[in-house]
This record gives C-alpha cells, sequence and structure tokens, in this order.
C-alpha cells in the first residue's frame, strides 16, 4: 500500500522552504536525482488509474493505483508497478484513447524511508503546475503534512489523472 500526502506549491522557492520546514524539524532530505518522464492514463475500468511511464531512456513503468481512503489529505492507495517493454506498453494501449497525457520533470530527495518528489508537470497546453509529494510510512507521512500545513502549505485532494479530466472539462485549475 502507498501512503502519501501532495500539494500545491508556487515553485522552486516553495520547494526550498518546505526543505527548510523540514530540515528545521530533522529531516534532512537529501537529492538523489532528476528524470524526465510522460505519462500517458488510460481508464482500467474499475475506479482506478492506469498509468504507462515513458522514459527518455527507453523504460517503461506500467502502474496501477486505486485509492482506498484519505485522511487529513494523506492517501492510502493501491499502487502496483512492473517494468515492461516498450513494445509490450505500445501493443497493450493500442487503438484505446488515453484519458490524459502529462509530461514531468521530477527531483527526487530522500531521509530515510521518506521519499520527497519535486514535479513539474506540463498538462494538456501550456498549462504547468508544481507539485510537492511525500511517500512513506504513514507516521512519516502524517508528521511531514502536518507540518507543512502549519506552514501554510495547501494539501492538493486530487490525483494529477484528476486534475488532468478537470482541465479536459475546463473545471477550475
Amino acid at each position: 500500500m502507498e501512503v502519501e500526502v501532495k500539494f500545491r506549491i508556487g515553485g522552486r522557492e516553495d520547494l526550498l522552504a518546505a526543505l527548510q520546514v523540514l530540515r528545521c524539524n530533522g529531516m534532512d532530505f537529501v537529492l538523489e536525482g532528476e528524470e524526465r518522464y510522460a505519462d500517458v492514463y488510460y481508464d482500467p475500468g474499475d475506479g482506478g488509474a492506469l498509468r504507462y511511464r515513458f522514459y527518455g531512456d527507453g523504460r517503461v513503468v506500467r502502474t496501477y493505483k486505486r485509492d482506498l481512503r484519505s485522511e487529513g489529505g494523506v492517501k492510502f492507495r493501491v499502487e502496483e508497478e512492473e517494468s515492461i517493454p516498450e513494445d509490450l506498453a505500445r501493443a497493450e494501449t493500442s487503438g484505446k484513447t488515453p484519458q490524459a497525457e502529462m509530461l514531468t520533470k521530477r527531483e527526487r530527495y530522500r531521509w530515510g524511508d521518506l521519499v520527497l518528489t519535486y514535479d513539474l508537470v506540463r498538462f494538456a497546453g501550456d498549462l504547468q503546475m508544481a507539485f510537492l509529494e511525500v511517500e512513506g510510512p504513514e507516521e512519516d507521512v502524517k508528521r511531514v503534512a502536518n507540518l507543512l500545513k502549519r506552514k501554510n502549505f495547501q494539501v492538493e485532494n486530487r490525483s494529477k489523472i484528476e486534475i488532468a479530466l478537470d482541465l479536459k472539462r475546463g473545471g477550475l485549475v
């Protein structure tokens, strides 16, 4: 089961402010690296999300996600990931219409078992949003969520696919 909290932020300044808050509370997150990828989402027909993540080096990761519950912005979900050959991904999606597509530039930070990612996501058109996500053990994720919420960071309750679908329908961002 995946446990995570996501914040929609204004950009790099907010990332640096969040890292400072966490460091002041004993969590010294260290940058592990950067990557870029394209996500293509399909509807598996059961309320979940089926995502194919295409990396520039030819790697593909197929992920199935389904939310189980949410508590104070912390999401608990089923997440099944598998690396697959690119030709298999193309065969599985051939003839199917994607629900949404997006491009992401990600910075990944780690402190112990906690992973913090800073994502710049380009949705359809030129709309770009920044997100801060923290994933790891439940109590640690809840602690981070509470620390950042006390500093006026706003939890984003929608998943990226939900945001993309809202945008497609002309909804509010």
